[in-house]
């Protein structure tokens, strides 16, 4: 299965040039435990300044030499080798222009970013933090066409990323051979702070467009979203993706069971007194979880739903009272004459 770096503008993390450690992101953990993508992200960098690597970037090959890393981060205090760790065993053999090699199938390597790292200064607006934490803040929403962070570029960024049709032609045998399925966390959530469940609507309808390039049949390229009462980046948001009940035992089991200060970093500002997990408030959660949304939708095309989320979502306007899984799914009020 391949693995989705959540990357900044640059694969690489704010590790080289920027701190003496493996720092407060995944994707600088990932730089860490899987060391060949670290490597060749330091020599062959692109950056004027720090060794990263643009994204969109597919790194084959790729093997996790470290154990102990999830999305929680919960057990990664002690780097700690693979001692049975793959060398040869997994080795397949594919063709790049005519040539055949053997490359590891372990963990094929995506990164790229979803369009919204920055879209408010948490530095200077520090009370929307805990707002954007709890799928709040109205910014979050943004479905405005020329909008740098509208929930359009975020779909967009999925697609050119995953798509096979993005990359050289020479590749796409290799990529096929090596890529089986992807593996996602909560992109467009974690330290971007965008919503959660907007994030999940993203990766659906992005890979329903991309998947398809990677050829025929029902399920060219599955995707699986992997969900966490306390991933790394924003212990609790997650589990809004949830309904009600569900997200409510979810974010109690974040509180009960809070991460080690060692397992993240966040600002100052994004704590709720000083507790880091979303707190378990009946305003967060909706009624329509994930599983309502696909059950109601999987019959549908990409465009209808795609449609229909910044239809619903601009009818809405600065209100975030809602869910958006709520708003997507509710029938619109008639006024008659």
């Amino acid at each position: 299965q391949g693995m989705v770096d959540i990357s900044a503008s640059w694969l690489g993390g704010y590790i080289w040039g920027f701190a003496c450690g493996i720092g407060g992101g995944q994707d600088e953990r990932l730089m860490t435990y899987m060391p060949e993508v670290a490597a060749l992200t330091f020599f062959l960098s692109q950056h004027w300044q720090f060794p990263q690597l643009r994204q969109p970037a597919w790194i084959l090959g790729a093997r996790m030499l470290c154990k102990g890393l999830d999305g929680t981060a919960r057990f990664d205090f002690r780097l700690a080798n693979v001692t049975q760790a793959p060398i040869t065993s997994d080795l397949v053999e594919v063709k790049l222009k005519g040539a055949a090699y053997n490359v590891s199938g372990s963990r094929p390597f995506a990164a790229f970013m979803s369009e919204n790292q920055g879209f408010f200064n948490w530095r200077n607006r520090w009370d929307e933090a805990p707002l954007a934490r709890r799928n709040k803040l109205p910014s979050q929403r943004d479905v405005g066409r020329g909008s740098w962070h509208a929930f359009e570029q975020q779909v967009k960024a999925w697609y050119r990323s995953v798509a096979l049709t993005s990359y050289s032609e020479a590749v796409r045998p290799a990529m096929q051979e090596l890529v089986a399925s992807v593996g996602t966390g909560p992109w467009l959530a974690g330290l971007w702070w965008g919503d959660s469940q907007l994030g999940f609507l993203a990766v659906w309808l992005g890979h329903a467009i991309a998947a398809p390039t990677w050829g025929e049949g029902e399920a060219p390229l599955p995707v699986d979203y992997y969900l966490y009462s306390a991933f790394t980046e924003s212990p609790g948001n997650q589990c809004i993706v949830h309904a009600s009940d569900a997200c409510q035992a979810c974010m109690k089991r974040c509180n009960d069971d809070p991460l080690l200060d060692t397992a993240f970093w966040m600002p100052g500002e994004a704590f709720f007194d000083g507790h880091s997990c979303v707190p378990a408030q009946p305003d967060v959660c909706g009624e329509t979880g994930v599983g309502d949304i696909i059950s109601a939708y999987a019959g549908d095309s990409a465009g209808d739903l795609w449609a229909r989320v910044e239809d619903r979502l601009a009818a809405e306007g600065s209100s975030t009272e809602s869910t958006v899984f709520d708003v997507v799914v509710r029938t619109p009020s008639v006024l008659l004459p």
